[in-house]
């Protein structure tokens, strides 16, 4: 009979707390400032004065990798320095040669594409898998640009020989959802527009990022 009043009285402390827990308010609408900019991210604020917020948010705020181990079960932060001795080192790479800078004009005027001009790079699919990373490495290719004689307004940049002279060519089809798969090859845009050019990193067919490097002026 004992055995049954102890588990009995377990259960409703148990409830109890749990209960407890889960009513504790939350304080809502505070933010989180890293460098004088506010994070996309929600906080909360539990009534014994613990804070929660991404950790993701503020880790990349400061220029720090977050990854998930799975096998460990834990949330992996690499440091701010690592990250910058890395971008260092490829800085460093780039500048001496490591990855190829050599591009090829593949076509200009494309019907459709009237105001087009088509270029290769075959340095592309060597850059790392960083956004940064590959930034830079078209910053560099747009600044070549500024040596050739080209008049039209937009400048587009492939990763993939094949797939960019099947473009020029207008010798490929519908292959997906999106349109055709090949277009994922572009990397890179530069436009003239009014005498004011801008630079942007290709990400996906939908989605692509301005470089920020206000007018771009060729030396």
């Amino acid at each position: 009979m004992n055995k049954w009043l102890l588990a009995l009285i377990c259960s409703i402390a148990l409830f109890t707390a749990t209960a407890v827990y889960a009513s504790d308010p939350f304080q809502i609408g505070r933010q989180v400032k890293v460098n004088g900019k506010v994070l996309d991210t929600q906080v909360e604020v539990t009534s014994d004065g613990t804070t929660m917020t991404s950790t993701r948010a503020i880790a990349e705020a400061l220029g720090a990798e977050v990854n998930w181990n799975e096998a460990l079960n834990t949330v992996e932060i690499r440091s701010t320095e690592d990250n910058r001795m890395s971008y260092a080192k490829y800085v460093s790479s780039l500048l001496h040669g490591t990855y190829s800078l050599n591009m090829e004009i593949m076509g200009e005027n494309l019907g459709v594409h009237a105001d087009t001009t088509v270029v290769f790079s075959d340095g592309y699919v060597d850059v790392p898998d960083n956004t940064d990373f590959q930034k830079l490495f078209l910053l560099l290719l747009a600044d070549q640009m500024g040596d050739l004689p080209l008049s039209n307004k937009r400048i587009e940049f492939w990763s993939n020989k094949e797939l960019a002279q099947a473009y020029v060519s207008g010798d490929y089809r519908v292959d997906g959802l999106e349109g055709w798969s090949g277009l994922n090859a572009r990397f890179g845009l530069l436009t003239n527009e009014g005498g004011s050019q801008s630079l942007s990193h290709i990400l996906s067919v939908h989605e692509r990022d301005n470089v920020s490097i206000g007018k771009y002026k060729p030396q």
